[in-house]
């Protein structure tokens, strides 16, 4: 009868939407936990906030070290060239480039010619022979000599970056603007760091705004931040380890700025083991100019000192079966042996 059905429809009606739909106490339930969350999360993404933010500086400035490393180690010093060095990356060249291993080469840039013309102290051969060589000749077209980082190095270099910043950047939730203004500044201050320290270093004058981004003639404050960061204990640092690389015939203690690398891949030689090996300058020896050096970073030894532990060296590797010679000894982890000023 139609009472009956009319009756069964509205208890479906009264029955169904209890029976599918939550209680009231189901939902305050819900809710608690919900509610709970909200805390930890906000508390996990300010975390995750601070670490990215704080870890920033010191995520660009190892990979800063690295680019110095392998730029100096395997392009300036051209070890990229020799058959044994690199494979993976000659090999990567090969199936993206279709260059073969065997013909890919990087040209020199004028650092050999540097060490050929670098003594112990840091000074730099200038006498009538030197001058005439084709190595010294190669150096004349650069006021700086190779020891200056030019506007087309900072370029270089900051293109060299880009394939291991944006990726890691990216990853830690910087967008690329955000990257770009944290590399760019980065770079400026590498390059003023290094044309601050290095040319005076060797002897020549900091480095000129038309040539880097230096402390040289027109640069307000220039001078007054030359004179301050060359007093620091960074700079005695960096100037004592950068002897070590030459006193060592280039085949250590590559990273220049940015020490770190050489420490992880047992390329850094300390003071105390490369200091015994400095050799006196030449006798009537003529240098470009007067280094600028910290105090008290280690002095050439008297010729007298210098023999009298050449002859002790000399009898410590007769007993242990080696030759003489005054070339630096090879290194275990260093990189490939270059001339220096005192080769002939």
């Amino acid at each position: 009868p139609p009472r009956r059905s009319s009756s069964r429809h509205m208890l479906a009606t009264l029955v169904f939407p209890a029976a599918y739909s939550p209680s009231p106490f189901a939902s305050l339930a819900a809710a608690r936990p919900r509610t709970a969350a909200a805390p930890a999360m906000s508390e996990l993404s300010l975390a995750a906030t601070v670490v990215r933010d704080v870890s920033a500086l010191p995520t660009m400035y190892a990979l800063m070290s690295l680019n110095e490393y392998m730029t100096h180690r395997y392009f300036q010093h051209l070890e990229f060239n020799r058959p044994e060095s690199l494979p993976w990356v000659k090999s990567l060249v090969e199936r993206v480039a279709g260059v073969p291993a065997a013909e890919q080469r990087v040209p020199g840039d004028g650092h050999v010619e540097h060490h050929a013309e670098t003594y112990d102290d840091m000074s730099l051969k200038n006498d009538e022979r030197w001058r005439a060589n084709k190595a010294s000749q190669s150096l004349d077209d650069d006021y700086y000599r190779g020891t200056a980082f030019h506007w087309s190095a900072t370029l270089i270099m900051t293109v060299q970056m880009l394939p291991s910043v944006l990726p890691t950047y990216a990853l830690m939730g910087w967008s690329l603007p955000e990257t770009l203004a944290i590399l760019l500044p980065s770079m400026l201050l590498h390059a003023v760091v290094w044309n601050a320290i290095h040319p005076p270093m060797h002897g020549l004058p900091p480095v000129a705004l038309t040539d880097g981004f230096g402390t040289g003639p027109g640069v307000a404050g220039g001078k007054a931040f030359s004179e301050w960061l060359i007093g620091t204990r960074y700079a005695h640092w960096i100037f004592e380890n950068h002897m070590g690389h030459h006193v060592l015939g280039g085949q250590c203690n590559y990273n220049v700025c940015c020490p770190m690398t050489d420490h992880l891949l047992g390329s850094y030689v300390p003071t105390a083991e490369w200091q015994p090996k400095m050799r006196p300058l030449p006798a009537n020896a003529q240098t470009r100019g007067p280094v600028v050096a910290p105090a008290n970073v280690p002095q050439l030894p008297t010729r007298e000192e210098y023999e009298a532990t050449r002859l002790l060296q000399r009898q410590m590797r007769e007993s242990a079966g080696g030759g003489g010679g005054t070339a630096p000894a090879a290194i275990a982890n260093g990189g490939t042996i270059i001339a220096d000023a005192y080769s002939e």
